[in-house]
């Protein structure tokens, strides 16, 4: 129940209009992040979010852990701040994305298919 309204256009960050509290230049911008990723952009007991949060001035707030966005299985997480700091937080959690855990990519199953031939004795003989 964090989220606040804002204008939702793919890649584009709109400034949030509803608010009058928030700082000249200050824009909103919501992630989806993977679940698997949300640990690693976290941090130890929140270490790794508070110095982001630090080093970019951006504020960061991540839905609870089994608070999903509809029909999927991945947080949200609302950004505010400068568009440089935007940015920045982007670039931080794209990077912990990508870095998807081995156990979290997904394998094709492979079938070694063997024919089931059998050649005949007789036809040995001939070649």
């Amino acid at each position: 129940a964090f989220l606040q309204p804002l204008f939702e256009t793919e890649g584009i960050v709109f400034p949030h209009q509803e608010t009058e509290t928030h700082e000249e230049g200050e824009y909103f911008l919501k992630v989806l992040i993977p679940s698997y990723a949300a640990g690693s952009i976290i941090g130890k007991g929140g270490q790794t979010i508070v110095q982001l949060q630090k080093e970019t001035g951006a504020t960061i707030k991540l839905s609870k852990s089994k608070d999903f966005y509809p029909g999927t299985t991945e947080r949200v997480c609302l950004i505010q701040g400068t568009v440089e700091a935007l940015n920045g937080v982007h670039d931080f959690i794209a990077e912990k994305v990508r870095e998807m855990p081995q156990s979290t990519q997904k394998t094709e199953p492979v079938s070694i298919l063997q024919p089931q031939t059998t050649v005949n004795p007789d036809r040995v003989k001939q070649v």
